[in-house]
């Protein structure tokens, strides 16, 4: 009795554990092992396909392309197959089991279409086809999208990157982990040793080090990648970048359900909202009705693994939702005719941080409805030290002040040493580590009289001059509760030679005051509880994580420490020239914000 007992409870849990539908059958799944797939060039790419045991039925069919190697998604293969659908996950080109060279961003459009019209002709397809799938694999579902096959009738895009926008470089500044991710997915292998952490460490810092140009990285990682080189020629948002956004008119083609999920913190959420809004602006009445944006309180990894701590920060357990269902529920709708999922309570679905609640929008333009402008001043203050900060007031200051000045001197390599690099705790969210670092300015604002929701974006509009003719730029807004703890709001980067546009170069006319916009990396919703402050900490862009800019005019990822300048930066904040910041905020309909 206790051995039957047993058994029917192991059995309950494996069901609950692979969220298996009520009608399930079978825990039986048919699969087909490296199916090859013949592109329109000749080229062979190797899937494996999930199939419902013993049917003889057409089934809708589920797509997932991965430059990741196909094993990844056996599980999700199961699931899906066990709910009556078909799985196929598909081997990038030049990637596990396929044929061909995987040259990031390049092929993932054609390949997809080519998939999607193989997929319609199969005995198990029943003509409607839907995507699946986050980070790259998002982004190879717009790219698949572009080509419009006409059996893909929906697409789940998840943490999307944004070619050229958020990866491999934000705002034309490179990350050293471009070269890290290109050593993931190169060859054939899915080498997941290779990328862990520590090595790819010790060789940006060799990197960062040794003062010599950010092209020669990866013959310092031991390896000539060519397609880092190439993505180096192009520096700018040139045609090469923008080739990998729909066009206008193709925004307007589009007439399928679309599900877009990011994060608050997702490294990829500017590629995300990037495919949003040129739909939004652009696409299609209809179209645009049911094209759904869900935004969590989740980083990258956490759009598809939800969980409600991050960093040190706690949610609500509300955070957490069972992704799978969603899924599930979305592909129920659109591919079968059931039912709009239960989750989808209007077009803009955003978690708002604080108050640890789901809020609810017809459009992302409405989650604030006004703004709050907070002056830069350091009338008491030379805004170096966090004890004696400078402002952060509702007006100008009226004093004709002298300027807030830090110094950034490359040859120095201070930025190896800086908390804001060190700090790789799991409370890296909530650490004031930072304020060890002499070389920023810090203004703090007084403590907020009453619970403010921040939704959006927050600005920095700064009056700076400097010396050299280029420089990277950086800030990042805190609230310091009424308890001196430290939340991390945002943060932002600019290179100050495309302060006007990332298509063009500009050089910056030394010693001149210019007005500077850095508008805010990711979007965020947030109450600021009474009490609170607002803390913004102001610094240029000095660490092994980013392409080093030692100060002068050629093309960063060219110069060394050979010819580094050292760059002195003066911060202005009068009535002349009114340095200020923008909370994006929410306020309700009586008034109370």
């Amino acid at each position: 009795m206790k051995k039957n007992t047993f058994r029917l409870l192991l059995a309950f849990i494996l069901v609950l554990n692979l969220g298996v539908a009520q009608n399930l059958k079978s825990l039986d799944v048919d699969v087909k092992f490296y199916q090859k797939i013949k592109m329109s060039d000749g080229i062979k790419l190797s899937s494996n396909v999930y199939i419902p045991v013993d049917s003889k039925e057409k089934h809708p069919v589920i797509l997932i392309i991965t430059p990741y190697i196909s094993d990844e998604n056996h599980s999700r293969g199961l699931f899906f197959a066990r709910n009556g659908y078909v799985l196929i996950t598909v081997d990038s080109r030049g990637r596990g089991n396929s044929e061909g060279e995987f040259i990031p961003f390049e092929n993932d459009g054609k390949d997809g279409y080519d998939i999607v019209n193989w997929i319609s002709k199969q005995p198990w397809c029943d003509g409607n086809i839907g995507m699946l799938g986050g980070s790259y694999r998002g982004m190879t579902q717009w790219l698949t999208l572009k080509h419009f096959p006409k059996n893909l009738k929906t697409i789940i895009p998840i943490a999307s990157v944004g070619p050229g926008r958020d990866f491999p470089k934000y705002n034309n500044i490179f990350s050293s982990y471009s070269l890290r991710w290109l050593m993931f997915t190169s060859g054939k292998t899915y080498n997941g040793n290779l990328f862990a952490q520590d090595f790819w460490k010790v060789k940006q810092e060799k990197l960062y080090t040794s003062g010599i140009p950010f092209n020669k990285y990866d013959s310092i990682v031991g390896f000539h990648n060519k397609i880092f080189q190439k993505w180096l020629e192009h520096p700018t948002h040139d045609t090469y970048w923008k080739n990998f956004y729909l066009t206008p008119k193709e925004n307007y083609r589009i007439n399928i359900p679309i599900l877009s999920i990011t994060g608050h913190f997702d490294g990829d959420q500017m590629g995300t909202l990037l495919y949003y809004k040129s739909h939004m602006e652009y696409g299609n009445t209809n179209a645009k009705k049911n094209h759904y944006l869900l935004i969590g309180p989740w980083s990258h990894g956490g759009t598809r693994n939800p969980k409600n701590e991050l960093g040190g920060l706690k949610f609500g357990k509300n955070a957490v939702i069972n992704m799978n269902q969603l899924y599930l529920d979305w592909f129920d709708w659109t591919l079968k005719g059931g039912k709009e999922p239960a989750q989808l309570k209007n077009r803009v679905m955003y978690y708002e941080m604080g108050s640890n609640q789901w809020k609810h929008a017809a459009d992302i333009n409405s989650i604030s409805n006004g703004e709050m402008v907070l002056y830069l001043s350091s009338l008491h203050s030379n805004a170096k030290d966090v004890f004696f900060s400078g402002d952060l007031a509702e007006e100008p200051s009226d004093d004709d002040l002298e300027p807030d000045s830090i110094t950034y001197n490359p040859f120095l390599r201070e930025g190896i040493n800086n908390p804001s690099y060190k700090d790789n705790s799991d409370n890296n969210y909530i650490s004031q580590d930072y304020i060890n670092d002499g070389n920023i300015l810090i203004y703090t604002s007084i403590p907020f009289e009453e619970n403010t929701t921040v939704n959006g974006k927050i600005k920095l509009e700064a009056y700076i001059s400097m010396n050299v003719e280029d420089t990277d730029l950086r800030f990042t807004a805190y609230e310091i509760t009424s308890e001196n703890k430290s939340i991390f709001l945002q943060e932002d980067f600019l290179r100050a030679k495309y302060r006007n546009s990332l298509e063009k170069a500009e050089k910056v006319s030394k010693d001149k005051i210019v007005r500077y916009t850095l508008e805010g990396r990711n979007m965020f919703s947030r109450i600021i509880k009474k009490g609170s402050r607002i803390r913004l900490v102001f610094s240029t862009v000095d660490s092994p994580n980013y392409q080093k800019n030692y100060n002068y005019w050629k093309d960063s990822a060219y110069q060394s420490n050979e010819h580094s300048q050292k760059a002195q930066l003066k911060l202005y904040h009068n009535t002349k020239y009114p340095s200020r910041v923008i909370l994006p905020i929410y306020i309700e309909d009586d008034g109370v914000k």
